[in-house]
């Protein structure tokens, strides 16, 4: 069985998608940049994964949660899991954009830490040309050897470095009341207890004991920061984990379920299919294969999509 990456290099479309992500922490899925034709639209996301794009020339519109936000040149909008978007080039002026599409134990982190809020999904960058230059390097380190996804994962990083001093440079500058809310220190909290402890058998109601807080407002708080619960959070921390092992050591599959936090095997299996869509031997032996293209697929295409 082979897992198909697709890189695509023409005038106006450059992408790689469908990437083997192996960096549990902060790892790229897919990156690109494209000119886009007037008018034109892209949507639903609905992926379990971060997008994120930076426009930086023209201009055009985001269709998200029942309201409209309009995108000019500056301006960076994000897409969280398994949130349906639609965004569309304008008419007149239709936006050059770039784009990184990310999972991780750390993309929360980041994407808070650059200043994005899922009730506030645009917002302003003056690094344009530091970001550019991050997807530029992405795309030139395609191939599918461990040093390439080094180097697409260590630009995806500079990338947040970026957008991070950035956003503490200029959008804090003056009165910035840099209070947050409870809730997002118990996301916080639970967030890294679960870094620390997803290898044993972690129970939701004693995390919320050790932080303090109640099981239900805890969950009520991880579902409006991060999109899901922490159940789900612990199960996806996991099964990326699981993958990883798989992929880069030689364990036998009950000492990688053991790992993450699995004492029975056969549990550990079933959990892994239903994530990945195959069990783990078989995803263990599964190769990678690059897909060269040189202009841009018709609508539908899953290995680059916009």
């Amino acid at each position: 069985m082979k897992r198909e990456t697709g890189f695509t290099n023409s005038a106006k479309f450059r992408c790689l998608g469908n990437l083997q992500n192996d960096s549990v922490d902060l790892g790229l899925v897919e990156c690109g940049m494209e000119e886009c034709e007037p008018g034109y639209r892209f949507g639903p996301n609905g992926k379990s994964t971060y997008l994120l794009h930076v426009v930086v020339r023209g201009k055009g519109k985001l269709e998200m949660n029942q309201k409209v936000y309009p995108v000019n040149c500056g301006d960076a909008f994000l897409i969280c899991p398994d949130e349906e978007a639609w965004y569309e080039a304008d008419l007149e002026e239709p936006w050059f954009y770039i784009w990184v599409r990310f999972t991780g134990l750390k993309a929360y982190e980041c994407v808070t830490g650059a200043g994005f809020k899922k009730e506030a999904p645009v917002h302003r960058v003056y690094c344009l040309d530091a970001l550019r230059e991050c997807v530029e390097k992405m795309l030139e380190a395609h191939q599918l050897t461990y040093s390439d996804e080094l180097k697409r994962n260590g630009e995806l990083m500079l990338f947040f470095s970026a957008l991070i001093a950035d956003y503490h440079q200029n959008a804090l500058k003056g009165g910035y009341n840099k209070r947050v809310y409870p809730g997002v220190v118990y996301v916080k909290y639970a967030m890294e207890y679960i870094s620390q402890n997803y290898g044993t058998d972690l129970k939701i109601n004693k995390m919320a004991d050790y932080i303090g807080v109640n099981r239900s407002y805890l969950t009520t708080c991880f579902k409006k920061e991060v999109g899901c619960s922490p159940q789900e959070y612990l199960l996806k921390l996991r099964m990326d984990k699981a993958a990883s092992m798989l992929r880069k050591t030689d364990l036998p599959i009950h000492t990688v379920a053991s790992e993450v936090g699995y004492s029975d095997p056969l549990a550990f299996s079933k959990m892994f299919k239903q994530r990945y869509g195959m069990g783990p031997r078989a995803y263990r032996e599964m190769e990678d294969e690059l897909v060269v293209k040189d202009k841009k697929e018709e609508e539908g295409d899953n290995l680059c999509p916009p």
